[in-house]
């Protein structure tokens, strides 16, 4: 969202009137990517936008992001672009969103 300029989190309060959580090992792997100067900025401002909405953390669990998104799908909505991570939660059962046409957040996937 920070790449495209998308103001996610405000469309996710506005649409869903959520709680917006993120999982530690999310952070960790963006952080592993900042050793490029472009996701470097990217995760600075992330950091930034995730402090400002006093978005909470939650200790992964799992060794594998993906396979701990997916189990969480369940009780939770998952915001991700990665294509084939959208299709395991629709496969296991759960609900996710994502940017669409890089311009704003599709909740399609979780009203019907």
């Amino acid at each position: 969202m920070v790449r495209y300029k998308i103001h996610g989190i405000e469309e996710i309060n506005v649409n869903m009137n959520a709680k917006i959580f993120v999982l530690s090992g999310t952070i960790d792997e963006l952080e592993g990517l900042s050793k490029n100067k472009k996701i470097k900025n990217e995760y600075a401002i992330v950091s930034k936008i995730l402090a400002n909405n006093k978005v909470e953390g939650i200790k992964s669990q799992m060794s594998k992001v993906d396979d701990e998104l997916v189990e969480k799908s369940k009780e939770y909505v998952i915001a991700t672009n990665d294509k084939e991570l959208r299709q395991r939660i629709k496969s296991f059962g759960g609900k996710s969103i994502y940017i669409r046409k890089l311009t704003f957040v599709d909740f399609s996937e979780i009203n019907g």
